[in-house]
């Protein structure tokens, strides 16, 4: 940590609940306070240091480092923009001990101290650091002592075979004053019974669904318990397999105990004979491909899981189809997630429905070229980024949701406390009835950033052109190193977002967001380190070592490593390219 001149801080600032957020008066201001008073108070003796950054994130657990806040002033420690993180207690940081032990090993290769004011930490001695672990251990222990808590009381209701909650599967109902037992709904089981032999007698989920819409055969719409959204009222593919699967029919709870998945006896009755149900699943158990000997002809989608449909936002999958000569590779809407793809008399909206993965593979690629090649078209593409992000940046609506959701799990672990602690001459209906009520909330919140995502708002800002162009000149030499399949596959997703299919043509989505660039670039730069050093090693030792002893090519060696570091799910921003 720095000493010759004043230090630049930074305060990190954290609540658990939405009501500790919505209050200004509350424990946000609180914390703040203190901190600029501890500042103030040793600027007196010395210039201390000088406050940067304030970083606050509202209604968030410290179980893990998925906050936004904390991202960003994780960030500017790396980029080295400040020199000492203060917090009001150790907890606010994190309750993971595992976490805390890379944030702090972070600080310290980047010259950033910590200071906690309620435990009065001195990092600069081993006494010090061994405190600082202490505690961090205990606040871990404090979560998960309630975590534990929650677990042990749903898993003494599991192992009795009770039922524990959320929506309550199509084809029976709940038996009022009786929370946990369940009765046939005698209205929609001939829907259940007859799904199981359709699927007996058709051999598939797409015709078994196809027939059961045609013989006017319902899925309940209402969900009872629970649900984020009514059902679509027909059978899909999806909800048809789901049913099938399902032991909950023959009568069996299945459920998870430290890892192990476990059934027991329900005390629900079954509603289908566990030969029919075990018919019905050998029958989808051969379909399935994995279960399927590897066709060598099977064309290599090179885009699965990045193109989407413009118009419903529902994901385009990787489907072959029988040409003149050959089979020729599309991607298409699922017909398990298009509405009505199985109810007659319903068509599909969607133009295209389809496109050719030989016309889209190559265009897309062509893409990627000119971004590695024309300079301009980088630029293009992060101005775009920047107008939109300035138009719709999207995080506040997001945090607020995220708070609702965060704020309800909290009030859930409270009532499952509760319940675990209840009389047995007291009724639990009130509890139970509440949760519902807490999970359709969350349900409702979770659905609204589901839509929020689908439709591509931008949460992290776009990096500048110069880190982008480092950013680009580093993923082309991987490309170099070794040019096939796999590795142009591996480069698509380190550029690519996402793939809208329009009328026609497409929309491609580029990933150039500030924090993941960032984090890539120096990821990147340990990378060459490394093979510098490996280099070196090699060279030194070159004239001792047999060729069979000796230490491999570092540069293709590396490549497989760096390419394990990063993977689609980690974009942060997407931007617009061209179609």
């Amino acid at each position: 940590m720095k000493t010759s001149k004043a230090r630049r801080i930074s305060f990190y600032i954290r609540v658990s609940t939405e009501e500790q957020a919505s209050n200004p008066e509350g424990s946000i201001k609180n914390q703040e306070e203190r901190l600029r008073m501890a500042v103030k108070l040793k600027n007196m003796e010395g210039h201390f240091g000088d406050i940067v950054a304030v970083y606050i994130d509202r209604a968030k657990s410290g179980k893990d480092t998925n906050r936004p806040e904390l991202q960003k002033l994780l960030m500017a420690i790396r980029k080295r923009e400040t020199d000492l993180v203060m917090v009001s207690e150790l907890s606010r940081i994190s309750r993971s001990i595992k976490d805390f032990s890379d944030i702090w090993q972070m600080m310290k290769d980047n010259g950033c101290g910590f200071q906690s004011l309620r435990e009065n930490f001195d990092t600069t001695t081993a006494a010090g650091e061994m405190v600082l672990f202490t505690v961090a251990n205990i606040a871990q222990f404090e979560r998960r002592q309630i975590s534990e808590r929650v677990s042990a009381n749903f898993n003494v209701r599991a192992q009795r075979g009770l039922f524990n909650g959320g929506a309550i599967p199509f084809g029976y109902k709940r038996i009022q004053d009786k929370p946990g037992y369940l009765v046939i709904d005698e209205e929609w089981a001939p829907s259940v019974h007859a799904a199981f032999k359709a699927i007996i007698r058709e051999g598939t989920l797409a015709s078994a669904a196809s027939w059961l819409n045609q013989q006017h055969f319902r899925v309940k719409p209402a969900r009872e318990g629970g649900g984020l959204r009514t059902r679509m009222g027909f059978y899909t593919v999806r909800n048809l397999g789901e049913i099938i699967r399902s032991k909950f029919y023959i009568g069996v709870k299945s459920y998870t105990q430290n890892g192990e998945r476990k059934e027991t006896q329900a005390v629900w009755p079954a509603l289908i004979d566990r030969e029919t149900f075990d018919r019905a699943n050998e029958i989808l158990n051969k379909n399935h491909r994995r279960h399927k000997e590897f066709m060598e002809d099977r064309y290599p989608y090179q885009l699965s899981g990045l193109v989407f449909c413009k118009k419903c936002g529902d994901r385009m999958v990787g489907k072959s189809a029988h040409g003149a000569t050959c089979k020729v590779g599309y991607y298409e809407h699922a017909s398990n997630t298009v509405p009505g793809a199985h109810v007659p008399g319903l068509q599909r909206t969607c133009f295209p429905i389809r496109v050719q993965a030989k016309l889209l593979e190559p265009a897309l690629w062509n893409e990627i070229m000119n971004l590695f090649n024309e300079e301009k078209f980088a630029q293009e593409l992060l101005n775009s980024a920047k107008r939109a992000h300035q138009h719709n940046p999207g995080s506040k609506e997001a945090e607020k949701y995220n708070h609702i959701v965060f704020n309800v799990d909290r009030q859930l672990e409270v009532l499952a406390e509760r319940l675990s602690s209840l009389p047995q001459s007291i009724s639990p209906t009130p509890v139970y009835k509440q949760m519902e009520k807490l999970e359709e909330k969350k349900k409702e919140a979770q659905g609204k950033l589901t839509k929020m995502q689908s439709e591509g708002f931008i949460k992290d800002e776009p990096c500048e052109l110069q880190d982008f162009q480092r950013f680009l000149k580093a993923v082309s030499e991987i490309l170099k190193r070794d040019d096939n399949l796999k590795i142009r596959q591996k480069v698509i997703r380190f550029l690519v977002h996402k793939i809208n299919i329009i009328p026609d043509g497409f929309e491609v989505h580029f990933k150039v967001g500030e924090s993941y660039v960032k984090v890539f670039l120096i990821k990147h730069d340990q990378s060459v380190s490394q093979n510098k050093k490996a280099q070196a090693v090699s060279e030194a030792f070159r004239l001792d070592l047999d060729k069979k002893n000796a230490l491999p090519d570092s540069e293709s060696g590396n490549a497989s490593q760096f390419l394990g570091h990063f993977s689609s799910n980690t974009c942060q921003s997407g931007a617009s390219g061209r179609t």
